[in-house]
Order: C-alpha cells, then sequence, then structure tokens
C-alpha cells in the first residue's frame, strides 16, 4: 500500500504548488482598474469638424457702359452717324431712354392755324426743320416746340444755335414732361473710346455722357 501513499503526497504537493503559484499571478481585473485610476493619462479627442460646404460662386458684376444721349428728331440720324464712325461694332449699340424734362425751347402761341403754318414755313426757310407743331387745345395750342432738355444749360445752348439761324421769337421755358429718346451705349470702352465719345459730346449741345451699369447681353 505504500504506492497509495506516496500517490496521495503527491497530489497534494502539487494542489499546495499550484495554489500557491495562483497567488503570485497578477489579477486582470486589479489591472483594468489601476489603468482606470489613471485618468491623467486619458485624453479626449475631440470629433473632426464637419467640412464647411463649398461656397457658391459669386455672380460677376455687371461691365461698365458708357451712355451718350439722348436725342431725339433730326440730332437722332446726327448722332446715329457720329458714332459708326468710330467703326466700334457690337460695342455700341442704339437704346431708348425715357426722359423727364424741365425745360424746353419754343415759341409762344400764335393767334391762329393760318400764323402757325407761316411760322413753321419760316424756319425751314432758316434751316430749323426739327421742330413741333402744338395744335391740341389748351394754353399751348398754336405753340411751337424746338426742343425739350434736361437741364436749363443745354437749352440755353440750343436757343443760342437758333438766334444763329435768325429765330428771333424763340425762348427757354420749364415745361415737366416725359418723352421718349434715343441714347447710345458703348460696352466697356478703352481710354481711347472714352475720349472719342468725349469729342462726340462737344459737338452736341445738351446731350449728356455717363457710366452706367451695362444691361444684360
Amino acid at each position: 500500500m505504500k504506492w497509495l501513499f506516496f500517490a496521495l503526497l503527491a497530489a497534494n504537493l502539487g494542489l499546495a504548488a499550484f495554489a500557491y503559484m495562483r497567488e503570485r499571478m497578477p489579477d486582470p481585473d486589479a489591472q483594468l482598474v489601476k489603468q482606470q485610476m489613471n485618468a491623467e493619462q486619458i485624453r479626449i479627442v475631440a470629433p473632426r469638424p464637419a467640412p464647411p460646404p463649398a461656397p457658391v460662386a459669386a455672380a460677376p458684376a455687371p461691365g461698365v457702359c458708357m451712355e451718350w444721349g439722348s436725342f431725339g428728331g433730326t440730332d437722332v440720324p446726327r448722332a446715329q452717324a457720329a458714332i459708326d464712325a468710330l467703326a466700334l461694332g457690337e460695342a455700341a449699340r442704339r437704346t431708348e431712354v425715357a426722359v423727364t424734362t424741365s425745360y424746353w425751347v419754343y415759341i409762344p402761341p400764335l393767334k391762329s392755324k393760318s400764323d402757325l403754318d407761316r411760322k413753321t414755313g419760316e424756319l425751314k426757310e432758316r434751316g430749323v426743320n426739327d421742330f413741333t407743331s402744338i395744335l391740341e387745345a389748351g394754353r399751348w395750342r398754336y405753340a411751337i416746340s424746338l426742343g425739350v432738355f434736361r437741364s436749363e444749360d443745354g437749352a440755353k445752348k440750343h436757343l443760342a444755335q437758333l438766334r444763329e439761324k435768325g429765330v428771333r421769337s424763340a425762348q427757354v421755358g420749364e415745361r415737366e414732361q416725359r418723352i421718349i429718346q434715343a441714347a447710345f451705349l458703348v460696352r466697356d470702352p478703352t481710354v481711347e473710346q472714352s475720349a472719342q465719345l468725349a469729342g462726340l459730346k462737344a459737338g452736341f449741345p445738351g446731350s449728356d455722357l455717363r457710366a452706367v451699369d451695362c444691361p444684360p447681353s
């Protein structure tokens, strides 16, 4: 029976050795708690911000045009010929503008229709063809309009030209009215073209030259 004794002894020794080694092994749960206690070593990483939306392209600013005007009556074909002489091509075009006039050059109302016809005949003999006879009933019946202008200076310059042609009965007065006249637009003019337009303005007293936003093409 000695073999049984030694077998039991060996089993007890093995169990004791296993218990001893188990106590010396590190506890995984204890390691986890220890890591959790080192809070200063923990860093919170902020989430990456979403990329900003792609910028929407801004609409291009409108181009700059030079507007020369405005013209009515026989001044329209003269101004058209002057613009055509600059050979601006598609950069120049004719347009219509609504003009609120404040001054006009006129011959006061005559006594009768026959007097009106006689006066208009005299104007044609003096080379004045740009006029309008007023036939509507009212204060200005049988008067003759020789031009309407936005400024008093333009009206006076026109009156001076009529005086040179021998028209003595014309005068300048205030008359508020809205009319449609012609103007010319030049898109994105060069410095040289702007100077040429300024030269044309000098030949047309009462006309204006100003920078405006170009209309859509």
